[in-house]
């Protein structure tokens, strides 16, 4: 009897989340394409240390996708600074980028990178190119274009496990179209990148029981002052039948930092007038953008997801006080 009440208590659960799921799944290439198009002014000066010759040269300025790898520009920097650093410092494993004493993750997407480092900043992005001391940097070793290349499918898979369970749906995409995806991505396409990508987000099964399909939300919790993300398991739906939040996540998770929280529903920030400006909370960017804490994270997933279909959140703090809660 009680498996029985157990198992009408679940349908029931999946049929309200399903109420609530059904017009937030469909992928919306509006809202894609807009966030795809995201850029960040970037300014690359070399670092002095490395200039070996009389003059030092200008600074080198490029527009970087915030969906892309800082290695996918990087390139250009590097043809731009050859001829002012020793011939054999110019190399790939010695390259490596810093913001204000801050070593930058190579594997991370730009604009993760721009969030977690740099928001609130002028434009553009001030960076120093270096071409020697990587080591003393605690980076993942660099070997060009075959590094990005294995991270990018491997952190891929990882989503796509965490999502459906498995990683099936990468491993049985075929060459041609696991090598689309990835020149999509270098060349900045985003109709020849999607049409890959959506298969990977797409349910098989409609209706209700489609929603099952998702095991777990991928998604990834950034700080500026930890080294490493945090990751836990949420589902799409709570017990009750309503869509986890941005807001249940980040109070799991961060419940030092947003246990006290205050949620408006009824009212806009407008509204709040100068109550607003005096808000506290830690800031939270998803591709740039700080969105409602009541958003669905599910809807986040499908719309605001980086190329590989990780969900990346970056919580900065306001004060020293709020990083020890959240360390």
């Amino acid at each position: 009897m009680a498996e029985e009440e157990r198992a009408v208590g679940e349908g029931e659960g999946l049929r309200g989340a399903w109420r609530e799921a059904e017009h937030l799944l469909p992928l919306d290439e509006v809202v894609r394409k807009e966030v795809w198009e995201g850029s960040i002014p970037i300014r690359v000066e070399l670092a002095r240390q490395d200039v070996s010759t009389f003059e030092a040269p200008m600074p080198f300025y490029v527009q970087a996708p915030r969906m892309g790898y800082f290695p996918l520009v990087l390139g250009q920097a590097k043809a731009y600074f050859q001829n002012y650093v020793p011939a054999v410092c110019c190399n790939d494993r010695e390259m490596w980028l810093e913001h204000k004493g801050n070593a930058l993750k190579w594997h991370l997407p730009t604009g993760v990178l721009f969030d977690l480092h740099a928001h609130g900043e002028d434009l553009p992005w001030h960076l120093t190119l270096h071409f020697s001391g990587v080591e003393t940097k605690g980076l993942l070793p660099y070997e060009g274009d075959v590094s990005l290349r294995r991270h990018f499918r491997q952190t891929l898979k990882q989503a796509t496990s965490l999502r459906y369970g498995s990683c099936k749906r990468v491993n049985n995409l075929s060459v041609a179209q696991m090598e689309q995806l990835w020149s999509s991505l270098q060349e900045n396409k985003f109709e020849s990148f999607t049409s890959v990508n959506s298969e990977l987000l797409k349910l098989s099964t409609p209706g209700p029981s489609g929603l099952t399909e998702i095991k777990r939300l991928p998604l990834r919790i950034y700080l500026p002052h930890l080294p490493s993300p945090i990751q836990q398991p949420f589902t799409p739906f709570k017990d009750d039948g309503h869509l986890t939040t941005l807001h249940d996540v980040l109070l799991q998770i961060l419940p030092g930092l947003f246990e006290t929280t205050r949620l408006s529903f009824a009212k806009t920030q407008e509204e709040e007038g100068e109550d607003a400006g005096d808000d506290q909370r830690p800031t939270v960017l998803v591709q740039g953008i700080s969105p409602p804490l009541q958003t669905p994270v599910l809807w986040l997933c499908q719309q605001l997801a980086g190329a590989d279909t990780f969900l990346y959140i970056c919580v900065i703090p306001k004060s020293k006080d709020q990083e020890v809660f959240a360390s």
